[in-house]
């Protein structure tokens, strides 16, 4: 009965443990999609741009950032990484782009 008890303890904590992973990720996940749109709006609207997203990558924590990467449609060699910081409502603190490519703002 004892090792019952003890099994069904540990099934219970791995089940606990497995829906916080998953719920991680679906934050982590929604962070992304949030960045990435408002990465595109921001090449859209400020730089008048089409751009594709290539990855992301997420900062260390205390950043509260993620890293999103690209480049403008039609050209490759046009790339950049933006830095959305998603503790700031989403605001883009730096971007860094491929040479030769120059920004308005």
């Amino acid at each position: 009965m004892k090792k019952h008890a003890i099994r069904l303890f540990f099934t219970f904590i791995l089940i606990l443990l497995g829906g916080c992973t998953i719920d991680q990720k679906n934050e982590e996940q929604q962070i992304v999609n949030k960045a990435t749109e408002t990465t595109i709006q921001y090449f859209k609207e400020k730089e008048n741009l089409d751009v594709e997203i290539t990855k992301h990558q997420f900062a260390p924590k205390d950043f509260q950032s993620v890293w999103i990467s690209g480049h403008v449609k039609d050209d490759t060699n046009k790339t950049f990484s933006a830095a959305v910081e998603y503790a700031n409502d989403y605001h883009i603190g730096s971007i860094s782009t491929s040479e030769g490519f120059d920004l308005k703002h």
